[in-house]
């Protein structure tokens, strides 16, 4: 779907469909002793970059929001803080506070799947675990979508922690490609060792890290900024299959969208007499008894 310059792609499965999320809501469990200052502001930064990552692997192309407080206050012992977008003409609110949404059904699938959740990164994954661990006055960390009131809370307890550590331990790791649009470079993460990248697939609901040497830094940026790539190297996936970082070799430009690429029938009637006249199904049948 395209808009003045702007992709935008449908929500997945788990997504809270006509509810309209208003706000997300953090809520701290303060340990014994002081909440500290410097563990407030470091989680509430790690939130708003959280859903910073996830907005830009579910809109490729618009204005990103800008997140504000909308009301902080005590309840009972916890400290409630509500972070909503500011409003524009720009996107809908629909689509400006999906990223809200992600970040909580995120949480809520990482309570018994060590997958990496629709529209996360490893780094994003990484500032789930920053901001949960206990200590410096906190004892859990919950978060919850708002629609007038505040829906079920998720907390991100332990089960959640141990899954995001599994999702984004690499388990395999082989030579291959991953395609996604190449965005969120940061020069000040250049060194010898290279620079970290996002991969990010809309349509999979996947953002994927990425590392590319000091060498190709230049051309990458000059090149391949913000545009859709087939990235090749070396793939590390986790115990599910998903790949959750690729270091890069190679870049490809791809098609923006699927009007230059042939379909799968056009690929198939190509060369009739490829599988020896056999239909693809009985070749894949016939390739499983042997």
């Amino acid at each position: 779907m395209r808009d003045a310059g702007v992709v935008a792609f449908p929500r997945g499965p788990g997504y809270r469909g006509g509810m309209k999320t208003t706000a997300l809501e953090v809520r701290i469990r303060p340990a014994d002793g002081p909440l500290e200052l410097r563990r407030l502001t470091m989680t509430l930064d790690q939130v708003r970059l959280a859903l910073t990552d996830i907005d830009r692997a579910y809109l490729i192309r618009g204005t990103r929001p800008k997140w504000v407080v909308a009301e902080l206050h005590y309840q009972s012992l916890d400290l409630v803080v509500r972070v909503t977008a500011a409003a524009t003409q720009k996107r809908p609110a629909s689509s400006i506070l999906a990223s809200v949404e992600a970040l909580v059904a995120g949480v809520e699938s990482l309570q018994s799947e060590p997958a990496v959740p629709d529209y996360y990164s490893e780094r994003t994954v990484e500032r789930l675990l920053d901001i949960s661990e206990p200590g410096h006055g906190v004892k859990e960390l919950s978060l919850a979508t708002v629609n007038g009131g505040t829906h079920q809370l998720v907390p991100v307890s332990d089960p959640v922690r141990m899954n995001a550590r599994r999702a984004v331990i690499g388990t395999q790791e082989s030579l291959g490609s991953v395609s996604g649009w190449l965005d969120s470079m940061n020069a000040r993460r250049l060194s010898r060792r290279g620079l970290r990248v996002g991969l990010y697939d809309p349509l999979r609901r996947r953002a994927v890290t990425g590392e590319i040497s000091a060498e190709m830094a230049d051309e990458a940026h000059d090149k391949f900024w913000r545009r859709r790539v087939l990235a090749s190297g070396r793939v590390t996936r986790n115990e599910r299959g998903q790949p959750v970082r690729i270091k890069i070799d190679g870049l490809e430009l791809l098609p923006e969208d699927d009007i230059e690429r042939a379909s799968v029938n056009d690929l198939l009637d190509s060369d009739r007499n490829w599988l020896g006249g056999q239909a693809v199904d009985e070749y894949i049948q016939e390739a499983r008894r042997a």
